[in-house]
């Protein structure tokens, strides 16, 4: 596991997936719907109550439909006591208090920090985790045994710039970028490659639509949609 300069001489920083079916709801919600679910989780302070909140983007994934994967909560080995759920504008919260949060107790048995928000990709638990390295060790070697060696993956974080990115690219990116359609970011991502954004420009719409096999008429459309969706949560999430 790597140093980093900025942290003491035995502290390392590892990102971590844990690519076996969990059984946690959030979970399970995110393996059967194909998603991302981003998650904050709170112990409260002299207390056994842990606050779930989590978040995702989803135009269809609304309260309503939402009832239909109450069977997870009984399928799911979680400790969930009350679990309530709204949609806003495409964007759908979950709020759970738990009197029991493995996930989280591991990691402090372990004398590990879980960096929050974490997420749940299509079921698989994606996070950061900091600590010394004789804990971060035995840490691992414990999640191996609990779900299997061949369902951990981890990797230290062997920079400032590289445990930045990875933060950061888990939030509000991956709600804004969850909310285009496959061929929205494919058209998004090829005219930024280009140039397409640059000032002067470096390429226009008739070298895309060649480019990409496209109409200059569908290439435009993909665009103005994806960066009106961009601009719309940015400033959503703006104060």
């Amino acid at each position: 596991m790597a140093r980093h300069p900025l942290l003491p001489g035995d502290t390392d920083v590892t990102y971590v997936e844990i690519r076996r079916s969990s059984r946690s709801f959030f979970g399970k919600l995110s393996e059967y719907r194909k998603t991302r679910i981003n998650l904050e989780v709170i112990k409260v302070s002299d207390s056994p109550i842990y606050l779930v909140f989590g978040y995702l983007s989803s135009s269809d994934l609304s309260g309503k439909n939402l009832r239909k994967y109450r069977y997870l909560l009984r399928k799911s080995a979680n400790h969930i006591k009350k679990l309530r759920w709204w949609n806003d504008g495409g964007m759908t919260y979950i709020l759970a208090y738990k009197n029991k949060c493995d996930f989280i107790s591991i990691a402090e048995e372990s004398k590990v920090s879980v960096l929050s928000p974490y997420i749940f990709d299509k079921g698989i638990r994606k996070y950061v985790v900091v600590g010394r390295r004789e804990n971060l060790s035995k840490y691992i070697k414990y999640l191996m045994k609990l779900y299997g060696s061949e369902h951990i993956y981890y990797k230290s974080i062997n920079s400032l710039e590289h445990l930045c990115s990875v933060l950061v690219g888990r939030a509000v990116p991956s709600i804004i970028t969850d909310k285009l359609t496959v061929s929205e970011l494919s058209v998004l991502r090829s005219a930024y490659d280009a140039g397409f954004f640059e000032c002067p420009r470096k390429t226009n719409l008739n070298d895309l639509s060649e480019l990409l096999g496209l109409s200059k008429v569908t290439v435009d459309i993909h665009i103005r949609k994806a960066v009106k969706k961009i601009i719309d949560d940015v400033f959503k999430f703006l104060p």
